[in-house]
């Protein structure tokens, strides 16, 4: 499978994944040995775009800042030097970039979680990665949230959000106690409005200043399905998740906290409990 006119450092990766296909087809691979060597084949070039090869077909991805995207190398691209980026599972639907999302919180979580993880390098974490596939979401019966007079007025107007994001958190209230707080940022690109609501009720509407280039994909989630505090195996049923990539946060970050990343859906979770997820909008390239 190996490109002529490659670098030696992508031809490299090319024969690895050769060889590991071959050691796993031999059973001298497991499983999870298999996916964790092939999380390794990833390589900087001296443009400094980052590549895995990878995925459901053994393509060559680029990491866009947001994602790895299945994308056609260069003729000759420059080399600068192997890197440990972080793998993620190749979808199944054309190449598509991320939309950024306008939640301050969340997005502040989402960016503290991006620099540990391009900044920090694997090697810090007490646990690697990995690529967790083949599941099959059980029929458990979830408890969804209901829908505010004020959400339910949006969606009559502009249909459910093409994206969104909702962070979890406790807040004291007036009488000291403690009370749960469920923060809200719903995207509507085509009308170039987002919403934030706190508990429901809506508290923002503010335009959205966007260049759509291109179709947007629509997420197969709504914000009714994520509840406070669900734990992994609730999450998975509720989205209905075959597939994802978790990624264990150092101690100093999140103590107990992972972030994982499926199809157009990103959640972290502290100990088990959901503590954010955010619905991906993807536009598609030409």
């Amino acid at each position: 499978m190996t490109h002529a006119n490659l670098p030696p450092e992508f031809q490299a990766l090319e024969e690895r994944l050769s060889e590991l296909r071959a050691r796993h087809a031999r059973a001298e691979l497991d499983d999870a040995a298999y996916q964790a060597e092939v999380q390794r084949l990833t390589v900087r070039d001296a443009d400094g775009i980052d590549w895995w090869l990878g995925g459901e077909l053994g393509a060559w991805h680029r990491w866009d800042g947001s994602a790895w995207v299945r994308s056609a190398l260069p003729a000759s691209p420059p080399v600068q030097a192997p890197i440990a980026a972080p793998p993620a599972k190749q979808g199944k639907r054309r190449p598509a970039r991320p939309l950024l999302l306008g939640c301050g919180a969340g997005l502040a979580l989402i960016l503290a979680m991006a620099i540990v993880v391009l900044a920090g390098g694997w090697v810090e974490y007490q646990a690697a990665p990995k690529i967790v596939e083949g599941l099959e979401p059980g029929a458990m019966e979830i408890a969804q949230n209901t829908l505010s007079a004020d959400q339910q007025i949006v969606i009559d107007r502009l249909g459910f959000p093409e994206a969104f994001s909702i962070l979890f958190y406790e807040e004291e209230l007036e009488d000291g106690s403690l009370g749960d707080v469920r923060f809200e940022t719903w995207s509507y690109y085509t009308s170039a409005l987002e919403y934030t609501f706190i508990n429901g009720e809506l508290v923002a509407e503010d335009p959205l200043e966007i260049d759509l280039a291109g179709e947007l994909v629509p997420i197969p989630y709504r914000p009714e399905q994520f509840v406070a505090y669900m734990n992994l195996e609730e999450v998975i049923a509720s989205a209905g998740l075959e597939t994802y990539l978790v990624v264990p946060l150092e101690k100093e970050l999140v103590d107990g906290g992972e972030v994982y990343y499926a199809d157009e859906l990103t959640f972290g979770l502290k100990n088990d409990e959901l503590l954010y997820v955010e619905a991906l909008a993807l536009e598609m390239d030409g």
